[in-house]
């Protein structure tokens, strides 16, 4: 059945079976990563997995050049990284797929280090996320300042440690993302991911992963994304006393 995004759409209400045996579909939301997207798909693949490229409405044939490498393409209207997160999410769930590796287009993460994240999740977690301590010396200053000021705030509210809470490197259960009462469409959705999760009683888990910062400019805005922080942080905080019963 045909889906399309729009917030405040009504959560995934479905049966949530989740065999920990089977390994997830790569969901890899891209916007304009011509040059970077090919070798990501490649080096995905070579770990056999499933590669599922969201392109979020770019124009510089990333699309083409993932479905060159190997990928699936899913194309939209360009939406923003969360909405192309939660249409990867119901792409998955459609065709069967119990759990979804996330990890950017850009190159960030190294794919082979996605091992232990698939591996927490066999072993029972519910939302797995690449931790990057390794080389965090290359680490912006202005980044690690916002990342750790950030992960403190995610923390109290979540109720629940969360040491890097605006790493987009993830292995859930899609099924999971598509009940949180999500109202972000953008990066903020990733910091509401973790405080849904949490405040429904569901366990997160963060693995070591390496930092890896190339030339590739952030497409974070430090306004406009930094007030949408904020924001996500409150709505999902009001979210929670309704969480426990929509998530069971």
């Amino acid at each position: 059945m045909p889906w399309s995004f729009r917030p405040g759409l009504p959560p995934y209400n479905g049966p949530m079976p989740s065999p920990r045996t089977q390994r997830p579909l790569a969901v890899i939301p891209a916007y304009n990563e011509s040059g970077r997207i090919g070798r990501v798909v490649t080096e995905v693949r070579a770990l056999g997995l499933e590669v599922l490229v969201v392109d979020d409405g770019s124009n510089d044939g990333t699309g083409d050049e993932a479905r060159s490498a190997g990928a699936q393409v899913l194309s939209q209207v360009n939406g923003g990284k969360g909405k192309a997160i939660l249409s990867g999410c119901h792409w998955a769930v459609d065709r069967g797929h119990a759990a979804v590796l996330l990890l950017d287009g850009d190159g960030q993460h190294d794919p082979r280090e996605s091992g232990p994240l698939i591996s927490a999740w066999q072993d029972g977690a519910d939302l797995v996320i690449g931790c990057r301590t390794r080389c965090s010396a290359q680490q912006p200053i202005h980044r690690k300042i916002f990342n750790r000021l950030s992960s403190l705030l995610v923390t109290l509210a979540a109720g629940q440690r969360v040491v890097d809470s605006q790493s987009g490197y993830r292995c859930c259960d899609p099924r999971l993302l598509l009940r949180l009462p999500f109202s972000g469409c953008r990066y903020d959705l990733e910091t509401e991911m973790c405080v849904l999760a949490a405040r429904s009683g569901r366990r997160i888990v963060e693995t070591p992963v390496t930092a890896i910062y190339n030339d590739k400019k952030s497409g974070v805005h430090p306004v406009f994304d930094t007030y949408r922080f904020f924001r996500a942080i409150v709505r999902s905080t009001l979210a929670a006393p309704r969480l426990r019963l929509a998530v069971a």
